[in-house]
């Protein structure tokens, strides 16, 4: 981390060089002028100033290498330092030649040397790299590793396959692993058709089609700012439009509801007692909670509240040792515990640590039910959340509240803006009574 020490009635910035650029950087510290006396302005400059002092040793450590990618990305890194979208030296010919002089201005202003990593960066003079579509998609997480920090190890997962599973089928489709920035409009548009194909044999259904077309969309957006193009001058993506209306042979795909008269089996005194406690016990979780599977499985110790006036969980983003995230703002919501859900986090008050970051309750649970007769056919347990809405509907109660509840936007259920405070942990209890299917404790088997 950079300092700043104050020298002759103007602030320097003053750094250690970190022993891994000994080799390009003789000087032990550099100290910079910040061109300023006023302390707080110093202190708004030091950041940039540091930024720009990491990328252009960064850019002289794997400049020799030159051939690399890591140069490339070492030179982009040090174009968005200096605030300049990096572009290539043919791309910077084919512009204005207002961005070439105001980028030759900023060096002589700034007294850059000519050949320095600064000016290969300023003026195009590295090629991009020419990575297929599987480099591209196995790089994500590398490129963009703020949006998987707080992930845990299910979402990174997803997260990853989200582009890893498209570009497979690019590949799949072509026989081969195609320059991702080479991708012609006809192969993506014989990817649409193959697709398309596999929809109307049933074999996979729309709006899965257009979810891969869509995130070959959204890699070759990401792909592009993450080398350095300004948004505007990213290419036209091959894959642009061709989602469009491959879900039409699509039915309903919410999921099927539990009907009412198997969840009553299901929360019957002994009915579930052949289960792994650990699965029994999240089912029960999810009966009277309404909350999506990930939400119970993944919920760390801190946010059971057992010993509140109103027992209740915390559904919230999660940092260090729980790190997790949630489907989206109107997710993060405190839910009280009634009835069977309450029971079961008495008997787990720190979660569910078998299932927790994993994805594995799902079949463990669908299975029991099925062998238990507990569960039809066409039906998965992640249904009891959409029964649990439409039991709060069929008790009368408000549109916004289950939203609330349910940890919907409130906004789109009022269709204007919100205002007022939010729903009290009293007032969502009394509703959780008010639907709660069966009152009647169980026996407090020990914990397998």
């Amino acid at each position: 981390m950079a300092g700043k020490a104050k020298r002759g009635g103007i602030w320097h910035l003053r750094m250690r060089v970190p022993k891994r650029y000994r080799s390009i950087e003789s000087r032990r510290e550099i100290h910079q002028s910040l061109y300023t006396g006023d302390e707080r302005e110093a202190a708004a400059r030091l950041a940039v100033v540091e930024r720009q002092i990491m990328a252009d040793l960064d850019a002289r450590l794997s400049g020799r290498n030159s051939g690399s990618r890591d140069y490339y990305e070492a030179i982009a890194k040090l174009a968005s330092a200096r605030s300049w979208g990096y572009q290539t030296a043919s791309e910077l010919a084919a512009g204005p030649l207002d961005e070439i002089l105001a980028r030759f201005a900023s060096l002589k202003s700034e007294g850059d040397e000519p050949g320095s990593p600064v000016s290969v960066a300023a003026f195009g003079g590295v090629e991009r790299p020419r990575l297929s579509i599987t480099e591209v998609a196995d790089s994500m997480k590398d490129w963009f590793r703020a949006e998987v920090r707080d992930k845990d190890h299910t979402q990174t997962r997803t997260w990853t396959y989200r582009w890893k599973r498209p570009a497979s089928k690019v590949v799949e489709l072509l026989g081969y692993d195609p320059v991702f920035c080479e991708i012609t409009r006809r192969q993506a548009v014989s990817l649409r058709d193959a697709l398309q194909d596999r929809i109307i044999d049933d074999d996979i259904r729309g709006d899965t089609a257009q979810k891969e077309l869509r995130n070959l969309c959204l890699l070759w957006e990401k792909f592009h700012i993450h080398l350095g193009i300004d948004e505007l001058m990213i290419p036209s993506c091959p894959f642009n439009g061709l989602a469009k209306r491959l879900n039409i042979l699509d039915e309903e795909s919410r999921k099927a509801e539990i009907p009412v008269e198997y969840l009553e089996k299901i929360l019957a005194v002994g009915a579930l007692d052949t289960l792994n406690t650990d699965t029994r016990d999240v089912i029960y979780a999810l009966s009277e909670t309404g909350c999506r599977q990930a939400e119970v499985t993944g919920l760390p110790p801190g946010s059971i509240h057992l010993e509140d006036n109103v027992p209740h969980i915390m559904i919230q983003r999660e940092t260090g040792e729980y790190k997790r995230e949630i489907k989206n703002k109107s997710s993060k919501r405190a839910i009280p515990l009634v009835g069977r859900a309450l029971e079961a986090f008495q008997r787990n008050p720190e979660g569910f640590a078998r299932f927790r970051g994993k994805g594995s309750f799902s079949a463990e649970a669908n299975d029991g039910l099925r062998e238990l007769g507990l569960l039809p056919d066409d039906v998965t347990v992640g249904g009891m959340r959409h029964i649990f809405e439409t039991r709060l509907r069929n008790a009368d109660v408000r549109d916004d509240h289950i939203a609330e509840l349910m940890g919907h936007s409130v906004k789109k259920a009022r269709g204007r803006e919100v205002y007022g405070d939010k729903m009290t942990l009293e007032k969502k209890l009394a509703y959780h009574n008010r639907i709660m299917i069966n009152s009647e404790p169980l026996a407090r088997p020990s914990h397998a």
